[in-house]
């Protein structure tokens, strides 16, 4: 029979010291908030039923939970008078009786790996309460976890520490997992007798062993229970997920150059023999096929790249962009919401926007598809073998055939017809000795 466990993310604190409009919980890293790495890892692990506390002022953390998880419950924290507290309101407003084990989260720690969520919840059926632990070279600042005989014993806060324990280098990871048996009443237990006077999670150690029960400690790496509470600790969480999705990417075959410079967003899928060169950022949405080489300083979001297409150096993507195989997108070209077929061509210095570039398609240097007519975003196709000339303006709505040419400079306003040539210049004019009259003066 499939136990159930219940998860409980705290998220109410009031984020102060992240000086931002945006709640801490919803901070990204990756692109993806905080709050999401944590719901959708516990998903991954078959933890289905979650329950986030927030305060009364988060409206902005509700209204994201209940559009992106309709299906979560959300719990108010009236007042936060601790850990313990909150988690006693949400035992108070929900029946947790069915459920066999409960993990308490924090809403802010997006490194935590799926596998320690899965000891934890295993931990959660098996013994009374488990705690995530880590060693500390430093462990100022955090509670220390006591451990006695194999034991787990208290958990001592920073401000409680004396000479026998403040050098003890295994560290409370804040998250907590405990069998729901008689749970209820145990939190009702937990007092405030306290410096801050609040009800603190981590004496449920204690209540737990003074309850005949089993405590017991799961260790982690200390980067696993991080929490991110200021921006540059917010930097810090992004620079170790990019150094785990870019380490994913390199044992899986990508060829990175330099990866500190590469950026890549939580959803970024790469396939194999991919090369990429220094200081390239994948925003949202993108997949990279096999053989694709992603040259320097190149910007891609919301895009595929199919195989054996060449984009950069500084290239622009973005906004729903389709790139055939073998075509060869080059220096200065910004793409927006088009699409190219097999072996197009736009080498340098061109924009293409709402745009279709057929089979084999030469775009010269400078092209410009004028899409924006100051109201509507108007569409330009470009038919298969084409070749658009240096400097032109395709003026959209605007069609060129297959096999159609566009003289060099031209502004092309009307539709070219299959295999024509169209071009707009200016008549030559010659004004003799200009250089002599220029000079006398």
């Amino acid at each position: 029979m499939t136990k159930k466990i219940t998860s409980i993310i705290l998220a109410a604190g009031k984020g102060t010291r992240m000086n931002s409009i945006l709640p801490k919980p919803l901070q990204p890293i990756a692109g993806k908030a905080i709050i999401s790495h944590i719901i959708d890892n516990l998903y991954d692990c078959s933890i289905n039923d979650v329950i986030v506390v927030i305060n009364n002022d988060n409206d902005i953390l509700k209204d994201y939970l209940s559009i992106n998880y309709p299906e979560i419950d959300t719990v108010i924290q009236q007042n936060q008078k601790g850990t313990g507290d909150a988690v006693k309101v949400v035992f108070n407003e929900k029946d947790l009786s069915n459920s066999d084990g409960v993990i308490v989260f924090f809403g802010d720690t997006p490194l935590l790996k799926k596998s320690t969520i899965i000891s934890l919840k295993k931990a959660s059926t098996e013994k009374d309460l488990s705690i995530l632990a880590f060693k500390a070279e430093n462990p100022e600042g955090y509670g220390r976890v006591i451990v006695r005989d194999g034991k787990l014993e208290s958990i001592v806060e920073e401000v409680s520490t004396n000479k026998e324990n403040k050098d003890i280098d295994l560290c409370n990871g804040g998250v907590m997992a405990l069998r729901n048996n008689n749970l209820k009443d145990l939190l009702g237990q937990l007092k405030d007798d306290n410096p801050k006077k609040e009800f603190i999670l981590s004496d449920m150690v204690e209540i737990i062993n003074s309850s005949n029960g089993k405590a017991d400690f799961i260790e982690c790496n200390h980067l696993e229970a991080f929490g991110v509470d200021t921006k540059k600790g917010l930097a810090k969480a992004e620079k170790e997920f990019q150094k785990t999705l870019r380490n994913k990417f390199m044992s899986q075959g990508v060829t990175i150059l330099d990866p500190d410079t590469v950026f890549f967003h939580h959803d970024t899928k790469i396939e194999d023999n991919v090369e990429i060169q220094n200081n390239v950022y994948f925003g949202k949405n993108v997949t990279i096929k096999n053989g694709v080489l992603i040259r320097s300083f190149s910007y891609i979001e919301d895009s595929t790249i199919h195989e054996n297409a060449t984009i950069g150096p500084f290239s622009r993507l973005r906004g729903n962009v389709t790139v055939g195989p073998e075509s060869k997108i080059g220096n200065f070209v910004e793409i927006k919401n088009s699409k190219l077929e097999n072996e197009a061509k736009i080498s340098h210095l061109s924009y293409i926007g709402d745009a279709s570039i057929g089979e084999n398609a030469n775009i010269g240097a400078g092209t410009i598809t004028c899409n924006f007519d100051g109201k509507n975003k108007n569409e330009t196709h470009i038919g298969k073998d084409s070749f658009i000339g240096s400097n032109s303006s395709l003026v959209a709505p605007i069609s060129i055939g297959d096999h159609a040419h566009v003289g060099a400079g031209s502004v092309v306003t009307k539709d070219v017809e299959e295999g024509n040539l169209v071009l707009t210049r200016a008549p030559l004019k010659t004004v003799s000795n200009w250089a002599k009259k220029i000079f006398r003066e």
